[in-house]
């Protein structure tokens, strides 16, 4: 069955579906009604005239009222975003080139511009990691002024989490044209981002960079032909995919291709992890978190990070990279390792697919992280930081048009920029096979987020936030989570209570 009658079949079922719970209970019927009609009259029943809740390709309608507009004697309002600046494609397209990507992005904007009378602008400055207190003081800057500067914000995770914790930004929940339970905006980000009862900021669909920056696998084909291995994509479709079966699978699997007598990115390997935050795949794979909300609304400490899971977890992989069986680095020339063939299987984002891997000649499938074992119910994966997080200031000249102009950037980026970039880009143009699109499918349901991300600076930066120290426990080969505890939880715990004691009530 080809990917498209897949589609088919699937909103044919979704519609069924909808019927059926959309029907009311059965009634026992009134007394017939014997009057006749009065002679000539039109006896046929009147055709039902219920709205399909889906537009002409299959998508869900937004509830947005067709007639709702911002525009001012005619004209449009100028609507201005503050974006952060990188290398992908996210928010202004100048015009239509050709590229799939890049022309769904330029019509996303022109239909919101068309649907609610604005006219888009933005204001683009650095805002990666280096640059999030620069991207918050320009915010800032506009509070303290009283300049209404910007319309809406769109920043890299750790600038919405900092403004959140100085009180300068609205509860999204509170908005009157903003709808979280709509497929465009991620839900497991929404409950996860959401901090006693408010939602500072939020993703999905309006952002592109969420799709470029989920982190999979990958299997080389070719090499796994060459050992006589059978492909696992079968196996993760039944939900058999686990670490046991990856460590078995990546066994012996190394050879000293360059013959230098030691282990180096040339050598051919069982599994290649490319800069060292994509090692988060195996931890929040497994189904584990950070920093969660306990009952009482307070950020703490997840008991996964020093259960004897994790213990577990970090003393296998330590393990791997100091074996032949796997390898580890930081080099940006290291992205070419897996398109040349080195490797049997790479962690990856779709940032590394987009630009690197399908430009090879290497036959490829894709595959969701291993579940920690098949007890696990479900595929987990997590985004890198540099994604793009939504956000309104305090200071909105309107949050009306605020709220109405991200959720319909959210719900025309549902149907125009995600079918470009996942369908059409990742799924069938790069794509070598239907169970690729099933396996994206999975893994794009089992994004997750964790707090630990928005508030990594408050929580020591790079240097000593839970993540980074995560990482660094397997890269440098240190085994034992009772010394890190021991070295740093008096300190996790004095920045949490800094943390709850600034989020707004």
């Amino acid at each position: 069955m080809n990917a498209k009658r897949l589609l088919a079949l699937i909103l044919a079922a979704m519609m069924l579906t909808f019927t059926v719970a959309c029907g009311k209970d059965p009634v026992q019927p009134d007394a017939p009604d014997t009057t006749a009609a009065p002679a000539g009259a039109d006896t046929t029943p009147a055709p039902e005239t219920t709205e399909s809740p889906y537009d002409a390709n299959g998508y869900i309608k937004d509830d947005l009222p067709r007639d709702l507009t911002f525009a001012q004697n005619g004209n449009p309002t100028d609507f201005t975003i503050l974006g952060w600046e990188h290398a992908l494609p996210e928010f202004e397209v100048a015009e239509e080139t050709g590229d799939v990507i890049n022309d769904s992005i330029y019509k996303r904007n022109r239909a919101v511009e068309e649907r609610l009378g604005v006219k888009l602008g933005f204001i683009i400055i650095p805002g990666n990691n280096a640059n999030v207190g620069p991207f918050c003081t320009a915010v800032q800057n506009s509070i303290n002024t009283n300049s209404s500067s910007y319309d809406a914000v769109g920043g890299y995770p750790r600038s919405p989490g900092a403004l959140a914790l100085n009180g300068m930004l609205l509860d999204l929940l509170d908005q009157e044209y903003l709808n979280f339970d709509q497929p465009w905006w991620s839900k497991m980000l929404v409950e996860q981002n959401t901090l006693r009862g408010r939602l500072y900021f939020a993703s999905g669909d309006i952002a592109p960079t969420l799709l470029f920056q989920m982190m999979f696998m990958i299997y080389n084909n070719d090499l796994g032909t060459d050992l006589g291995m059978t492909n696992p994509q079968e196996l993760a479709i039944e939900g058999k995919w686990t670490q046991d079966k990856m460590f078995e699978m990546i066994a012996n699997v190394y050879s000293d291709i360059d013959s230098d007598g030691k282990k180096s990115e040339k050598d051919q390997f069982g599994l290649f992890s490319i800069y060292n935050p994509n090692l988060d795949i195996f931890y929040m794979g497994a189904g584990m978190r950070y920093l969660k909300s306990d009952e009482n609304g307070q950020i703490v400490i997840s008991d996964d990070y020093f259960s004897e899971k994790n213990l577990s977890i970090v003393d296998r992989f330590i393990a791997l990279y100091k074996s032949n069986d796997g390898y580890t680095s930081n080099s940006i020339s290291s992205t070419q390792v897996f398109a040349e063939g080195y490797s049997l299987l790479y962690n990856v984002t779709g940032k590394i697919l987009y630009e690197t891997v399908r430009h090879s000649d290497m036959a490829y499938s894709i595959l969701p992280a291993p579940k920690y074992n098949e007890a696990q119910e479900d595929y987990y994966t997590c985004l890198a930081f540099t994604h793009t997080q939504y956000c309104l200031p305090i200071d909105v000249r309107d949050a009306a048009m605020s709220s109405a102009v991200l959720e319909c950037m959210a719900s025309e980026g549902y149907r125009r920029t995600t079918p470009a970039i996942f369908e059409t880009a990742f799924k069938y143009q790069y794509s070598n096979s239907e169970n690729d699109s099933i396996l994206f499918d999975k893994i794009r349901s089992g994004v997750v987020y964790d707090l630990a991300r928005p508030f990594h600076d408050e929580m020591g930066g790079d240097g000593s936030a839970p993540v980074t120290t995560w990482r660094s426990q397997i890269v440098n080969g240190n085994n034992g989570l009772g010394v890190v505890q021991a070295a740093f939880m008096r300190m996790w715990q004095k920045k949490l209570d800094s943390i709850n004691e600034r989020i707004p009530d």
